[in-house]
């Protein structure tokens, strides 16, 4: 199914502000690094236990070009419930030890996790590159939308051809920008995506009939939000239940965008809880 144009693009100029800084609370601990496999290997999970999980550079194709990404694998064989990682507007690179944090933790959990570089065709091409910023920003946005989309909807098409993954139990974690795509691409795919979890994006690139595909979605934001106002998460979750659609929200008091490590944490538990609800394990 096709996405429509945005009908908000000032919105997301709005980011530009923050295009070289806004990313999830826990990668952005991490320095600029890149995706280099003897540096993402010895990145350790939060301390409830250290396991031997690994972290592995991928490629898949979109629109026959190829799209970077890294997995992590659980250690029972089989199949598993998998998770689709997206970050925001940053440069690239920047904070791909947090996720590959998450990933590694997302997998001793039971769920095979993937990390899709969308900007492998439409972005910064080197890492450390930023972003567009400034006036450029929106327009940059909104012209590379539809190649990111296509790129997360065949990374759907990847994991479903994977003997390691169950094709009907996929779902899409985005933080900032990459909630943003994680929503437009969930209203867009209808079944194929299990559940959608937010962390203070906006679905802004959909129609609003296609809300009536949207799978279970988390919304989570920070009341003080100054690049993404909070009146979003309040407008998404207002839209969701217009057309019944089971979703939950969690509103930070005065946590701005990207979250604090306090706040951050809690978000996590609740997306880990949420997965376990939509996903099992």
């Amino acid at each position: 199914m096709s996405l429509r144009a945005p009908r908000r693009p000032l919105l997301l100029a709005t980011l530009a502000c923050a295009a070289l800084f806004c990313v999830d609370a826990q990668a952005s601990r991490a320095a600029q690094v890149s995706l280099d496999a003897s540096e993402l290997h010895s990145i350790e999970v939060h301390p409830i236990e250290v396991h031997p999980i690994e972290v592995q550079q991928g490629q898949f194709e979109s629109d026959g070009k190829p799209v970077e990404d890294f997995y992590c694998v659980p250690l029972a064989p089989g199949a598993h419930p998998a998770v689709i990682l997206l970050h925001g507007a940053v440069q690239r690179g920047y904070g791909n030890h947090g996720f590959a944090e998450q990933c590694r933790e997302l997998a001793a959990a039971g769920y095979y996790a993937m990390f899709v570089e969308y900007y492998s065709q439409a972005g910064p091409a080197r890492p450390g590159d930023p972003p567009v910023t400034g006036k450029g920003f929106a327009a940059w946005v909104n012209g590379s939308f539809p190649i990111w989309t296509r790129e997360i909807a065949s990374a759907i098409d990847a994991l479903g051809r994977n003997p390691q993954v169950e094709r009907d139990r996929i779902a899409l974690i985005g933080h900032s920008l990459g909630a943003f795509l994680a929503l437009a691409v969930g209203a867009a795919e209808g079944g194929r995506v299990a559940a959608v979890i937010e962390y203070y994006g906006v679905l802004t690139h959909t129609a609003p009939p296609m809300v009536a595909n949207m799978p279970p979605t988390l919304i989570l934001h920070g009341s003080a939000d100054a690049t993404i106002p909070v009146r979003y998460a309040y407008e998404l979750d207002a839209l969701l239940t217009s057309y019944n659609r089971p979703h939950e929200m969690k509103i930070y008091p005065g946590a701005g965008h990207g979250l604090d490590p306090a706040t951050g944490a809690d978000a996590w538990q609740r997306s880990l809880d949420f997965l376990r609800r939509y996903l099992g394990r």
